[in-house]
């Protein structure tokens, strides 16, 4: 990749990635205050299908286009292989189980409110390591890697 093409799309990525954390931020704050306030869910289930969402198939997407074309490789270094593995797992559950949660929230079910504050906190720890893993690039390179 050339680098002003890697460039552009390493900014894609942190700008998504970043985002992608700060929202998750806004989402614990608004959990933990929806608590009193339920009415919160339904700002929470529009940035969950608006915001959430866009951003993490975006920091999905420019991952993937980073690794396939530098030097990193997606299978080549343990770090990107763990962050990529982990980026899916979290697009998935982000798809699939973070958003009926704050649907079922926003819709009144009481016990699901719980659930959001969980996932939120799981969430930002998640993003979290991958940021770390991104800054320090532990581990080595994998069996793979040629």
């Amino acid at each position: 990749m050339r680098p002003k093409a890697r460039k552009t799309w390493l900014l894609l990525h942190v700008i998504t990635s970043v985002g992608w954390l700060g929202v998750t931020v806004g989402m614990l704050v608004l959990a933990l205050a929806a608590f009193d306030a339920p009415q919160l869910y339904q700002a929470m289930e529009l940035l969950g299908d608006l915001v959430v969402l866009p951003l993490a198939l975006g920091a999905l997407a420019t991952g993937v286009v980073l690794s396939l074309g530098t030097k990193w490789g997606l299978v080549k270094h343990k770090w990107v292989l763990v962050k990529f593995v982990l980026t899916v797992v979290a697009v998935v559950a982000t798809t699939f189980s973070l958003r009926s949660g704050l649907h079922e929230a926003a819709d009144g079910v009481a016990a699901a409110g719980g659930d959001v504050l969980a996932a939120a906190c799981v969430s930002l720890a998640l993003y979290t390591f991958n940021t770390v893993l991104s800054v320090f690039k532990p581990w080595g390179r994998t069996r793979w890697a040629r």
